[in-house]
């Protein structure tokens, strides 16, 4: 690497290439240090935090007038999901506009059936969806349960007991990059040594070092960040039950512990969708965690000028 860079910049500056680099003279740790114990908030009374700043600069621009999260989601990068077509997978990528849909079987478990499917689309992407249902024919109110990691687990079947009881077919999925579609990564970072401790699913969501951070923060270089990509994976999941399972076109929606602050958001931008408020759950609000001088929170919560947002 450090012959490459030196290489480029003799290229730029017009002078003669060197084959190989000057000895190196490696320097300690301690010698490195600008401060004398290498923390500027410790030696320095009036020293002030990046969070501090954040905060500050938050306070005199929250009055001005900013997008709402539903203006977010409809930008010209939207793909126009409310107008995909639905239907049944047969081996080939779905083209541009197309869910295709591919049935995995069904358990059955007393008078309830769990039906599994994978939806296919925007071309190579798969989410692996559930669908929990009474056994009779009778279609209800879809309710969409959003989980803090992906879709429902054994953990969560006392809360889809008493959901199924109170009269909702209850749809759960794993929106890309969680759940089932997990990419099979494990991050390593000398600047993080805790995240060496951490098991697969803790270094996974870490928000510091974890995978899916790194594909939060590529999809902010995109333009349409993760946080209006789950979304846009609950309107897929929505088409679908329509479409196919014959559930009428309003639905329901909540979620546990993180997935909470995703169902209210999937309610304040999706047309037709109406939240189950949850009195165990509370909503992130962006400009809580500024005014809080929060540094960890939820990675995939990200979202450029949140805490703006009304």
């Amino acid at each position: 690497n450090q012959e490459a860079a030196f290489e480029f910049l003799d290229r730029f500056n017009g002078m003669p290439s060197q084959q190989t680099p000057g000895p190196v003279t490696e320097l300690d740790e301690k010698t490195l240090q600008c401060t004398r114990t290498g923390q500027v908030m410790l030696d320095y009374a009036n020293a002030r935090s990046l969070m501090d700043e954040i905060r500050d600069y938050y306070e005199q621009r929250k009055s001005a007038p900013a997008a709402n999260l539903k203006q977010l989601y409809y930008s010209e990068l939207y793909a126009g999901v409310n107008s995909w077509r639905v239907g049944e997978y047969h081996g080939a990528s779905p083209s541009p506009g197309e869910i295709r849909w591919q049935s995995l079987g069904r358990t059955q478990w007393g008078d309830v059936s769990i039906d599994r499917y994978v939806l296919y689309h925007s071309h190579y992407l798969e989410m692996p969806l559930l669908w929990i249902h009474k056994s009779d024919q009778r279609r209800r109110p879809a309710l969409l349960l959003l989980g803090e990691n992906g879709k429902a687990t054994a953990q969560d079947w006392p809360e889809i007991t008493k959901y199924l009881d109170s009269g909702y077919d209850v749809v759960s999925i794993d929106p890309r990059g969680l759940g089932e579609t997990r990419m099979p990564y494990k991050a390593v970072s000398p600047d993080d040594p805790a995240l060496a401790q951490m098991d697969f699913d803790q270094g996974y969501m870490s928000p510091l070092s974890g995978v899916l951070a790194d594909y939060v923060y590529n999809s902010i270089l995109t333009g349409r960040p993760y946080f209006l990509q789950m979304i846009e994976d609950v309107e897929i999941a929505s088409r679908f039950v329509h479409a196919q399972l014959g559930s009428p076109p309003d639905f329901f929606v909540t979620g546990s512990g993180n997935g909470y602050t995703l169902a209210s958001a999937v309610a304040e931008t999706l047309t037709g969708a109406a939240i189950i408020p949850r009195p165990d759950a509370q909503k992130i609000k962006w400009s809580d965690l500024v005014d809080q001088r929060r540094e960890l929170w939820p990675i995939q919560f990200l979202l450029p000028g949140g805490a703006y947002v009304h």
